[in-house]
């Protein structure tokens, strides 16, 4: 991609995130009746109907490129390129009026996430990372807070317990017996305290390609570690149902302590 290619693809993902936020807010605080899907997750008809009018602009846009789309609007072209789209991201926290739900929209070439943004509507934060460029509601972000460099004087974040096999949520255990504080809730936002600097490391298993690949290029844009447990970087898997499991820090020596952990 090249810096015109740029410009012109993030415009259009800042068009899809206004679109998606008019859209989204429209539900928030307001009288939800949710549905439960068969994983046991909530959705709302905020979510389907965003998705559903993200997932027409871009096919529009680009009717070559796939999408992987949370709830009804994938479609695999045997393309390159695969949009990945979750409208709310946290629905669970949408629900119960807590802001930190948000939005994602990624772009993949061959399976290696290239371009990602996340939108908080509710918050008016918003950030995009392409390579080495990453962006605080369209500004250049300059991180200027000290960093932490052992896993003792680290806070690690982390979405819910409940979201852990038993023997992941064991190796958890052993992180925060390690860390100075741990704190649960915040799904996609915990990603941007770690650009930020308020979350040293977030530990998550079992997420899905939207929940994490679209914040890929954002965390990596300020040179922050995302691997799995295993160390491998994370790529879109030809399985769509595949499950990540996730470890997210700025310091290295945080990070190698974390994975010694979870081994």
């Amino acid at each position: 991609m090249n810096d015109a290619e740029f410009i012109e693809i993030s415009e259009f993902i800042y068009t899809l995130a206004d679109i998606s936020k008019k859209l989204t807010l429209e539900g928030f605080y307001s009288n939800l009746h949710p549905e439960i899907k068969i994983d046991g997750s909530p959705v709302t008809q905020f979510d389907i109907n965003a998705e559903k009018i993200i997932c027409n602009l871009i096919s529009t846009k680009f009717p070559s490129h796939n999408i992987l789309a949370e709830e009804v609007s994938s479609k695999q072209l045997g393309s390159d390129y695969t949009w990945i789209v979750d409208p709310i991201d946290g629905t669970r926290s949408y629900i119960i009026g807590r802001p930190l739900w948000g939005t994602l929209i990624g772009l993949a070439y061959k399976g290696k996430p290239l371009i990602g943004l996340v939108d908080f509507p509710a918050l008016n934060e918003r950030w995009l990372g392409y390579k080495s460029n990453c962006y605080y509601n369209k500004s250049k972000f300059i991180f200027k807070r000290k960093l932490v460099n052992e896993i003792s004087e680290a806070t690690v974040g982390s979405t819910d317990p409940n979201f852990f096999s038993i023997e992941g949520k064991r190796k958890y255990e052993n992180i925060i017996e390690k860390t100075k504080s741990n704190i649960w809730s915040g799904d996609c936002h915990n990603y941007c305290l770690i650009i930020t600097g308020g979350l040293d490391l977030v530990v998550e298993e079992g997420l899905s390609a939207y929940d994490i690949l679209p914040l890929v290029p954002i965390l990596e844009s300020q040179d922050i570690i995302v691997t799995d447990w295993n160390s491998d970087k994370l790529i879109l898997k030809e399985d769509t149902q595949y499950k990540y499991s996730t470890v997210v820090s700025r310091h290295n020596n945080i990070y190698h302590s974390a994975i010694t952990l979870l081994k």
